[in-house]
C-alpha cells in the first residue's frame, strides 16, 4: 500500500486527508504526519495505519475534552458517558481520564466541594434537595462520609428562616412550595407561625 495524496482537510483546516492507492484513508493531524514520517509515495502497512487510527482518535479526544473543560465543570464519570458517545476505545479513555487527573484537570472532590458550597450558599437548598442534586450529578460516585458531615453541619433551620423573613405574603402556598423543595414540614409550620406572630 502506497500513500498516493495528502491534502488538507475542507471542514476542518486543522487536519489532513490521506489518500492510499488513490483511495480516501483516514483523516489526521499535522504533528502526526511528522511523528509517523508521512509523504506522499512513502510505503505503509495495515500495522501503521492502525496505529496513526488510534494516535488520531487520542489527539482528537484530548482536544475535544480540553474545549469542554474549559467551558464547563464536568464529573469523571460525566466525561467518560461523553466520550464513549463519541465511540472513543475504553482503553483511550481510561488512558486520557487517568492524564487529565494528573493534571489537576479533573478533580470530583473538588467539584463536590465547590458544588455543595453552591447549593447551599448560594441556592439555599434543603438538605434532602442538596443531597438529591449531589447524587443526581455524580451518579453515586462521591464520598457519602463527607456528604454526611457537611450536611450536619449544614443549618437548615437558619437557611429556611432566611428564606421566610423575605417573602411577602405568608399563606399556606409558602409552606408547600418550601415543602415541595425538601424543608421539614413541622418546621416550616413552626417557623411559619412563629414569623406570623412577629416572632
Amino acid at each position: 500500500m502506497k500513500i498516493t495524496k495528502i491534502e488538507r482537510a475542507k471542514r476542518n483546516k486543522e487536519k489532513v486527508n490521506i489518500f492510499i492507492d488513490e483511495k480516501f484513508s483516514l483523516s489526521t493531524y499535522d504533528q502526526l504526519l511528522l511523528k509517523f514520517d508521512l509523504f506522499s509515495g512513502k510505503e505503509v502497512d495495515d500495522n501503521l495505519i492502525e496505529n496513526l487510527k488510534k494516535e488520531t482518535q487520542i489527539y482528537d479526544s484530548k482536544r475535544y475534552l480540553y474545549n469542554i473543560i474549559s467551558r464547563k465543570r464536568y464529573t469523571e464519570q460525566k466525561l467518560r458517558e461523553k466520550l464513549l458517545i463519541r465511540k472513543v476505545d475504553k482503553e483511550i479513555i481510561e488512558t486520557l481520564i487517568l492524564e487529565f487527573k494528573n493534571n489537576g484537570l479533573i478533580d470530583d472532590i473538588s467539584y463536590l466541594k465547590d458544588y455543595l458550597d453552591y447549593l447551599s450558599s448560594q441556592k439555599k437548598y434543603s438538605k434532602r434537595e442538596i443531597e438529591n442534586k449531589i447524587f443526581s450529578k455524580f451518579k453515586g460516585n462521591v464520598d457519602r462520609n463527607y456528604i454526611k458531615d457537611f450536611l450536619d453541619s449544614y443549618d437548615e433551620k437558619e437557611v429556611l428562616q432566611n428564606l421566610l423573613k423575605r417573602e411577602k405574603n405568608l399563606d399556606e402556598k409558602v409552606i408547600q412550595r418550601y415543602y415541595r423543595k425538601g424543608f421539614d414540614y413541622e418546621t416550616l409550620k413552626e417557623m411559619f407561625d412563629n414569623l406570623k406572630k412577629g416572632g
